[in-house]
């Protein structure tokens, strides 16, 4: 919390924030600990455990103590009684009465128990919804905190092609002064300056979006100015298909929220089954009381009555809600099975792309690094060749721009990589 507090404090005091240079684990704890969706479900957790015990309450007896007092005042009135008129005067009564009832219900078709046990997966599945929260939140951070790691280096390579495109426009003018050149060399080498010093500017607001995307990510302010590092690049890692497989059938979040699904609407169906059972349940209770309040305590041999009771309710007909229930909380369980099924395949196919994915990427990066060694010697040659005049300022441009494509192209690929690999831990449950 206070390395937190030190971040926020550091990213957005008014007026005095200055640019922080982040990793990822800074990143991932300041998102982690900002995002309202983890938040809510902690508490969603949090509610289905109290739901947990609350679902006990329909077999747990229910035990009561009550006390009551009644006056009842009953007004004049006349009464005939062997022939002559009676008055009676206004009568007032007092009764008073307190006793202890408990009833319990002894079978419900298994409907409580069952209730229970979907008490309680609804907790594991409102778990299983926190941490795929939290491995969404992880993925999009990551994947944002490599986007602005490949703009800011594609941002250095297009600054370095601008250094030497405009170091270059600089020698071509001076050969155009003293007469070495025609002055079309000149208007391509100044063209060239400008297309690069286009790309950086393109390229700054690039970097500019890709951070601002990351502070959402992080739920900071969009403009908290902000860079991003990792001290160095490691290559995603090797993958065995069979283990990805069996590690995303043990641990895909979203995978087991549908079979935590598929339990509970199997529970659903058996509590509705449940209605065609007959209902048994039983009370007792325990009063005593009379005119004065003090019977309600004195002579305890005395004034007392008791009730026991036994309640037995067979359901005949009802319209046939119970049968419409029962056929429709079946349907909803078979539904999860065939989500289950294409979910299976989902994954299988999801899978196979990123690791296609991966490997093809690693071979990118292999071959784009032998590309950019051999064009920084063409470069080399080129340059040398056109200040010998054996070459065209052209064949210097192109061999510039071949350079530039290069490097870009395996930054792009090494981050895109990262990417595919953080998206394929997800599948895996492993992020």
């Amino acid at each position: 919390m206070k390395r937190l507090l030190l971040c926020t404090l550091l990213l957005l005091s008014s007026g005095l924030a200055q640019e922080r240079r982040l990793k990822l684990e800074d990143c991932l704890q300041i998102a982690l600990e900002r995002n309202y969706d983890l938040s809510i479900a902690d508490k969603q957790m949090n509610s289905a455990k109290r739901g947990v015990l609350g679902a006990y309450s329909q077999i747990l007896p229910d035990v009561s103590f009550g006390t009551q007092a009644n006056r009842s005042t009953q007004g004049p009135n006349e009464y005939v009684a062997y022939g002559t008129t009676f008055i009676s005067p206004d009568t007032t009564t007092y009764y008073y009465s307190a006793g202890i009832s408990y009833k319990q219900n002894i079978f419900d078709g298994g409907k409580w128990w069952n209730n229970i046990r979907l008490a309680q997966n609804y907790y594991k599945n409102a778990g299983i919804n926190r941490d795929y929260n939290r491995q969404v939140v992880i993925l999009t951070v990551t994947e944002k905190f490599y986007n602005v790691l490949k703009a800011q280096e594609l941002l250095k390579v297009y600054e370095k092609s601008l250094e030497n495109s405009t170091e270059q426009f600089g020698k071509t003018r001076e050969m155009h002064r003293i007469g070495q050149v025609a002055k079309k060399d000149l208007f391509k080498a100044q063209v060239r300056e400008g297309n690069d010093r286009l790309s950086v500017i393109q390229q700054k607001l690039a970097v500019e979006t890709a951070i601002a995307e990351l502070n959402l990510a992080m739920g900071l302010a969009p403009d908290t100015p902000l860079s991003v590092y990792e001290d160095r690049y490691e290559e995603p890692g090797e993958a065995q298909k069979d283990d990805v497989l069996r590690s995303a059938m043990d641990n895909n979040q979203d995978y087991n929220s549908l079979r935590a699904g598929k339990q509970s609407a199997f529970l659903q169906y058996k509590i509705a089954r449940g209605d065609w059972f007959p209902t048994v349940s039983g009370s007792y209770t325990y009063y005593r009381g009379g005119r004065d309040f003090d019977y309600t305590y004195k002579d305890l041999n005395k004034w007392w009555n008791t009730s026991l009771n036994l309640y037995v309710s067979i359901p005949l007909f009802d319209g046939f809600r119970r049968r419409t229930n029962v056929q429709q909380k079946y349907l909803d369980y078979k539904i999860y099975e065939d989500q289950i099924d294409l979910k299976k395949i989902t994954i299988q196919n999801q899978i196979e792309n990123l690791l296609l994915a991966l490997d093809t990427y690693k071979e990118m990066i292999a071959i784009n690094e032998l590309t950019i060694i051999s064009a920084q010697e063409d470069l080399r040659l080129a340059q040398e060749m056109y200040r010998l005049n054996s070459a065209t300022l052209l064949e210097v441009l192109d061999a510039q721009v071949a350079l530039t494509r290069a490097e870009g192209n395996l930054i792009s690929t090494k981050y895109d990589a990262k990417i595919a690999e953080v998206r394929l831990k997800l599948v895996t449950g492993k992020l």
